[in-house]
């Protein structure tokens, strides 16, 4: 540990905080409930980042869906080709001006 804090200034601050935080038990407590709540922030945080992607990916998988129908419409294909290959709906094509 001494490799550590010799060549890591911020280590030795970080270590000297530890044994400052120890050796009192409400101070503690008081640290280990600051380190729970920014665990529980940062996971918050990945799974919301997470479902961001997830909504990113619908959508992009939906406008191209969107962006396929209207070339299989202008390609004349008939409308129930294009709810299969598409997979949309036919309320989906209305309320995007398809049909």
């Amino acid at each position: 540990m001494s490799i550590i804090v010799d060549k890591e200034p911020d280590m030795a601050n970080a270590f000297k905080l530890l044994e400052f935080y120890s050796a009192d038990p409400e101070k503690r407590r008081l640290l280990e409930e600051r380190m729970n709540s920014d665990a529980d922030f940062a996971y918050e945080m990945a799974a919301q980042f997470e479902k961001g992607i997830e909504k990113g990916i619908e959508k992009g998988r939906l406008e191209k869906a969107f962006e396929d129908a209207r070339l299989m419409k202008a390609k004349g294909y008939p409308m129930e080709d294009i709810l299969e290959i598409t997979g949309l709906t036919e309320s989906q094509l209305k309320e995007n001006g398809i049909i």
